[in-house]
């Protein structure tokens, strides 16, 4: 062998080296954080996604003061948050930027079975998740159309089907599968109205990241994943529940029944500047938002793509 047929050789080797530990190189781990609702049901781009340059990984939390805590503290790159709640943290200079609306709709309020309508609520207890929440929002339009006060008390959604059926409480408005997990329960709690009847169409969380992460090389393909997974759960119910109960914890069955029922939506992610505009006065008319929030630039913080 000559020295020119060596060098060739040995030059192949170290290319398909190079491209050996290209391949093998650890992909990037996209810390995505969320709570189990059927809201962040496009967590599911977890297992849907195929990327040669990043992983999704979901962290789940239970609450969602340690959630956006975690997203403000630079713990996760990104969070599915509370709408109110991500104007929130950027009011209060997080680094961080919403992209798109995570779903459509995807509430209910539900009372105990003997209240027999909206208008019985008045002076009842019900609870909402935060008042930092597009629950406490909507409330807010019943209590306005129907010309009705309520005793409002913010209780973790986990608690809430348990609250009622115990009489603690006498209604909640919350995200799925809590709703249905009472009114499933032997009758004993109904539907009064799905959120979708309240406010068409409205925002509820919304996917936020660190600022930074957007101008990463691969983020324009993140993106396109959690666009695709809200496909994908738009025409595969079953098959999308059954992903779902694996990252949430949340029976299948449920999950496929909100999906089927359509009391949420995944078929348009759009976010504009007017509702979280809407949002922003709304906290603040309500003494929830402080002079940052008032101040806010709201194009700033949305970055839609």
């Amino acid at each position: 062998m000559n020295r020119r047929n060596a060098l060739q050789i040995l030059g192949g080797f170290l290319a398909l080296q190079g491209l050996s530990m290209l391949a093998s190189a650890p992909k990037i781990g996209v810390k995505i954080g969320f709570v189990p609702i059927s809201d962040h049901l496009i967590i599911i781009a977890k297992q849907l996604c195929q990327s040669q340059n990043f992983n999704i990984v979901p962290i789940k939390f239970a609450s969602w003061v340690d959630l956006a805590e975690a997203l403000r503290a630079g713990a996760i790159d990104g969070a599915f948050l509370l709408a109110p709640l991500g104007l929130m943290l950027r009011a209060n200079k997080a680094d961080i930027k919403v992209v798109m609306s995570a779903h459509k709709n995807g509430s209910s309020l539900v009372a105990r079975s003997d209240i027999s309508s909206v208008r019985a609520l008045a002076g009842k207890k019900i609870a909402v998740p935060s008042k930092f929440s597009m629950h406490y929002f909507l409330l807010d339009i019943i209590a306005r159309r129907e010309n009705i006060d309520f005793i409002t008390i913010e209780m973790p959604p986990p608690e809430m089907p348990f609250a009622l059926l115990s009489r603690q409480i006498d209604a909640y408005i919350v995200a799925e599968p809590f709703g249905q997990m009472a009114v499933n329960f032997k009758n004993r709690a109904k539907n009064l109205l799905f959120s979708k009847d309240i406010k068409p169409n409205h925002i509820c969380c919304t996917l936020n990241f660190r600022s930074d992460l957007l101008s990463e090389p691969y983020f324009d393909e993140l993106l396109a994943a959690f666009k695709k997974a809200a496909l994908f759960i738009t025409k595969e119910h079953a098959a999308s529940a059954r992903l779902g109960e694996a990252i949430m914890n949340q029976k299948a069955a449920l999950l496929e029944q909100i999906l089927d029922e359509n009391i949420a939506r995944y078929d348009d992610l759009g976010l504009n500047l007017a509702e979280l505009k809407e949002l922003r006065d709304f906290l603040v008319a309500k003494g929830l938002g402080n002079e940052n929030l008032a101040n806010l630039d709201i194009s700033e913080y949305l970055e839609a793509r």
